[in-house]
């Protein structure tokens, strides 16, 4: 619970920030491609919390990380993470800047499961009705999963749209059993 808190000042603070420098789109790639590389190599991580590593080394190790999306605001922020021993709540923080980010575009998040992958074509004209059904612009987050057998699972923030023969099959079953 108080992780969650600590993420949710954490985004908003530099949310905020970013606003007033006009660099959210910095910011955001810059905290999705430090959250991608401490996913893939646990030595980052380890390395910026370790205590007997001075930080003008975390630092200089910090500025390497990011390269190309390197600021001054996500390095001051980043080294704040470090020293405060927050850096673990770096894959949280970077989820809800997104979702601040999708609330100050009016973009909605929605998890989209499919038994298959879906096309280009495929995901365009998704995208395009689910925009029709929301109202508003959505950003889709696809993930292939073969035991839906067919179809689709859409969820929202809100609410679950079961359209997978797993699903059907599952309120079949149930209606059969009354």
């Amino acid at each position: 619970m108080q992780d969650s808190v600590a993420t949710r000042k954490y985004a908003k603070s530099l949310f905020a920030a970013a606003q007033a420098k006009n660099e959210v789109l910095a910011c955001q790639q810059g905290l999705q491609e430090i959250a991608r590389i401490t996913k893939l190599r646990g030595s980052l991580k380890d390395i910026l919390q370790h205590p007997f590593i001075p930080l003008e080394d975390k630092k200089r190790i910090l500025q390497s990380a990011l390269g190309e999306y390197s600021t001054p605001l996500l390095e001051r922020f980043f080294l704040l993470l470090v020293e405060k021993r927050r850096f673990t709540l770096l894959p949280l923080i970077a989820e809800q800047f997104q979702e601040e980010v999708d609330q100050f575009q009016g973009v909605q998040a929605l998890k989209v499961r499919a038994a298959y992958p879906l096309t280009d074509k495929d995901q365009k004209e998704l995208k395009t009705k689910l925009e029709r059904w929301l109202k508003s612009k959505v950003r889709m987050d696809i993930q292939v999963d073969p035991q839906l057998i067919g179809g689709l699972v859409i969820q929202t923030r809100d609410q679950v749209l079961d359209q997978s023969i797993k699903g059907q099959l599952k309120r079949l079953q149930a209606q059969l059993s009354q």
